[in-house]
């Protein structure tokens, strides 16, 4: 590998762009060498040698100092810039609760900045916050460009979930909105969809909820049922082992018909259930965890919920109050997993099956 180049002897391009906020170095590199008539592709190879990287998969996020050296930007821009996202994390320093650690802190991945604050170019950033640009008022995941001034509800859950949801630990890849998502898909799978998510869906020409246009066509609603089923108390009684499977379900199934103003439904039920189901065995799990494979002694059950949910693919675990909910008597079960590991471990969507 070659010597990387001292970042003092590397001098700015003649043109300066304004990076976006929690812009990637990626993203800012390939439209700093649009506006320099370079194309992305020969800066890429001149930071990839100015940073001694392999050339055939080099990851330009490392290569912050020489990016901010030939953009012109001040020393550890992109380095502050990720503090100011970094995600809430659960972690042993603040004792397992959802807070911003400086240690164990991550961004979410990129995903497509809003073209209209690129200004028609293609870039990426990965600030909190979700798919909606509530500045120019549009839909930007995915390199769309979605008009959404005629409903406003659209940024109203952009403020909730950067704010709100955000302090819980919640983004667009947690889980906790795939899961909200799955439920009102399968709902409408036998509950026609009318009121404002019809308009919705006559606006933007869709015509039926499937996997991929749910989000779009109902991230308000998406982003109202992940409030509530991530509040302490209902996600604490939804899984607690004191409430019957029964009534807990119907807790369930009362969520997503307030939310979508409909009924419930055979599909509905079918999907509220099983989920419901597997959190409760991930529940029986952390109640049984050892601190270590070493001794049978229980682990803090802070760390086993959080454990059980990654274990089990539950993300609502992350969300239970330990005080709110009944504690089972403990039988050794199997051992929770170093604490590097469980902070490496990013949260995954819950696995949804019918």
């Amino acid at each position: 590998m070659k010597t990387p180049t001292p970042a003092g002897n590397v001098r700015r391009l003649p043109v300066m762009v304004q990076p976006l906020a929690a812009e990637t170095i990626t993203g800012f590199l390939g439209r700093l060498a649009t506006a320099n008539a370079l194309t992305p592709r020969d800066l890429r190879l001149h930071v990839t040698d100015l940073a001694g990287m392999s050339p055939s998969h080099p990851n330009l996020e490392r290569a912050a100092t020489w990016a901010e050296r030939l953009g012109g930007l001040k020393p550890g821009h992109f380095a502050d810039d990720a503090r100011r996202n970094a995600m809430y994390v659960r972690c042993q320093h603040y004792a397992w609760q959802p807070t911003l650690c400086r240690r164990c802190g991550y961004n979410q991945a990129a995903r497509t900045a809003c073209l209209r604050c690129a200004r028609g170019e293609q870039s990426s950033v990965c600030s909190r916050g979700g798919a909606v640009c509530n500045r120019h008022q549009r839909w930007h995941i995915g390199g769309a460009d979605i008009d959404l001034t005629p409903f406003q509800e659209y940024a109203q859950a952009e403020r909730c979930l950067s704010g709100t949801l955000w302090k819980r630990g919640i983004g667009l890849t947690t889980g906790e909105l795939q899961l909200a998502a799955s439920l009102i898909r399968y709902w409408s799978i036998e509950e026609r969809a009318e009121g404002r998510i019809a308009d919705r869906m006559a606006t933007i020409g869709i015509d039926s909820l499937d996997a991929d246009s749910v989000f779009l066509v109902a991230y308000p609603e998406i982003v109202r049922l992940t409030t509530i089923l991530t509040d302490l108390s209902f996600a604490s009684y939804l899984l607690s082992p004191r409430f019957s499977l029964a009534e807990q379900v119907w807790a369930l199934e009362a969520a997503v018909v307030t939310v979508m103003n409909g009924c419930a439904t055979p599909r509905l039920h079918q999907v509220a259930e099983r989920i419901v189901a597997r959190g409760k065995m991930a529940v029986e799990t952390a109640f049984g965890m050892r601190q270590n494979a070493s001794n049978n002694r229980p682990a803090t059950l802070e760390k086993s919920l959080v454990a059980s949910s990654q274990r089990h693919r539950s993300c609502l675990l992350r969300h239970l109050s330990t005080v709110r909910i009944q504690i089972l008597p403990y039988e050794p079960g199997v051992a929770a997993p170093r604490n590097r590991v469980l902070v490496r471990r990013h949260p995954l969507p819950d696995v949804v099956e019918v």
